[in-house]
């Protein structure tokens, strides 16, 4: 080596290399655990956007049918009605069903981001007197199907939304839909 030809060596030292390497693993790392977290968020907000739209087209119902609710002839028990994909598929029924009403008013357009088809379990409140908490009497008239999960939103006759429960109204023309978030919770909206 020369006495004038000393040039220090290019490059990065392995310190350097690994600190690079750790700050972009950190980054990898919190990218990898927030995206999960925020797609289940999304979702959600689809569903309660789904919910709001359920209430609108009920609304429309109402105003195209002379006041009258969806089913108004299926109130003989607690379990009105579950609407599954399945016999919406085959239904050719009346317009006053519920099945009928899912049909007409909304199509095949009501898709959870999950990609399956919405399907309705449709109860009156088992709450004796207004103000009661009609929740309890939910999973009992259901009896074997979750109260709601996956695609399943609870339609509760009669009821409106406290927080996330139901309790019976002295309005009969009220109702309750209640959908079980996939993040935490339930979310309850009436009309």
């Amino acid at each position: 080596m020369k006495k004038g030809d000393f040039r220090p060596k290019r490059g990065f030292t392995i310190i350097e290399v690994s600190l690079v390497l750790a700050i972009g693993g950190l980054i990898f790392l919190m990218v990898f655990v927030a995206l999960p977290s925020l797609q289940r968020s999304q979702r959600d907000s689809r569903r309660r956007d789904d919910v709001i739209l359920l209430l609108e087209k009920v609304k429309n119902y109402e105003k195209n049918n002379r006041g009258s609710m969806p089913g108004s002839s299926e109130t003989s028990s607690n379990l009105v009605s579950v609407v599954w994909s399945e016999e919406l598929q085959n239904s050719t029924g009346n317009e006053t069903t519920w099945a009928g009403f899912y049909r007409d008013y909304l199509k095949d357009n009501f898709i959870d981001p999950s990609g399956g088809r919405y399907q309705l379990a449709v109860v009156k409140c088992g709450a004796t007197s207004p103000d009661n908490d009609c929740t309890n009497t939910l999973a009992t008239t259901l009896e074997e199907q979750a109260f709601p999960n996956d695609n399943k939103m609870v339609i509760v006759l009669q009821a409106s939304c406290y927080g996330n429960k139901t309790v019976l109204s002295s309005n009969p023309r009220k109702l309750a839909v209640m959908y079980r978030l996939e993040g935490a919770g339930v979310y309850c909206n009436s009309l």
